[in-house]
């Protein structure tokens, strides 16, 4: 009994803490393998050109762009995640990063239900506040 506790707490503060150690330049960097760090930044790639959609289509008023960019970067796109590199990722890191799918497929859901411009514009400014709170805790370190 005493070790599953042991290996639960363990397991418990992983799940928290990921695979993270101190940085130079006073960020956490998240510790993964070489082909781990090129799925999370494809990742944040993939989130950028959705972002590049969105914009393109707000100043084209083609909000049927907007939201199909936006469902790009929804929560369909980290459906497919490794739950092995899932785990090594610090919790906060998972909270913005699903949180922003999140926000994605909401951004597209009102973009159909007749959100307008200017409310894009602002979500947009809210959701990318998700992207500068990461960036300025984590970097993406291989070993």
């Amino acid at each position: 009994m005493i070790l599953w506790t042991i290996v639960i707490g363990v397991f418990i503060k992983f799940f928290i803490t990921g695979q993270t150690i101190p940085s130079a330049d006073n960020r956490r960097a998240v510790v993964l393998s070489a082909s781990e760090k090129d799925i999370v930044l494809g990742e944040m790639r993939a989130l950028l050109i959705s972002l590049n959609g969105i914009l393109k289509g707000l100043g084209n008023d083609d909000f049927k762009a907007v939201s199909i960019a936006a469902t790009a970067a929804g929560s369909g796109m980290a459906a497919d995640l490794n739950p092995l590199l899932m785990a090594k990722l610090p919790l906060d890191f998972k909270t913005l990063g699903m949180g922003l799918h999140k926000d994605f497929d909401q951004l597209s859901l009102d973009v159909k239900n007749g959100m307008t411009k200017d409310q894009v514009i602002v979500r947009l400014g809210e959701m990318t506040n998700k992207c500068l709170a990461c960036h300025a805790t984590y970097k993406i370190e291989s070993k």
